[in-house]
């Protein structure tokens, strides 16, 4: 199924999930670590919602973009 996929999938699923399975294991392990005040806020929010769900998201995409640029310019250079 994933045989010939580019390696810059394989870079953003690492940036992805190793974002998510690194904070899920500080959740678990760390006592009141979501909880924990943040600028003000629970850090969760932080972590979570504004580095998690778009910053990380939009680095991502970013590469992804950058990526299919320079194969898009390498095809068209043969």
């Amino acid at each position: 199924m994933f045989k010939g996929m580019p390696k810059i999938f394989w870079v953003g699923m690492l940036l992805l999930y190793g974002y998510f399975f690194l904070f899920f294991i500080l959740e678990i392990t760390v006592p009141k670590f979501p909880l924990a005040k943040f600028l003000g806020v629970p850090a969760c929010y932080t972590y979570a919602w504004i580095i998690g769900l778009w910053v990380i998201n939009l680095i991502v995409a970013a590469i992804f973009y950058r990526a299919e640029e320079a194969r898009e310019d390498r095809l068209a250079k043969k």
